[in-house]
């Protein structure tokens, strides 16, 4: 099955690293607050459909889809 998410993390040089896919954005929400608790940083999720970024709200761990 084709997970259409990827969850990056943001690099201190403006580059990405790919950590995973996942299903949706509530799995996304899951787990990216498991690595913040891990690592902490700036994750954002990818969206393989729409090529859009969707940025994490690091204040509430919660992927808002209107934010690129």
């Amino acid at each position: 099955m084709h997970s259409p998410f990827d969850i990056l993390k943001k690099k201190p040089v403006g580059s990405f690293r790919w950590f995973e896919a996942v299903n949706g954005l509530e799995s996304a929400n899951i787990r990216i607050k498991e690595l913040i608790a891990l690592s902490p940083g700036e994750y954002v999720v990818f969206d393989q459909r729409t090529h859009n970024v969707i940025l994490a709200d690091p204040s509430s761990f919660w992927l808002d889809p209107r934010r690129e």
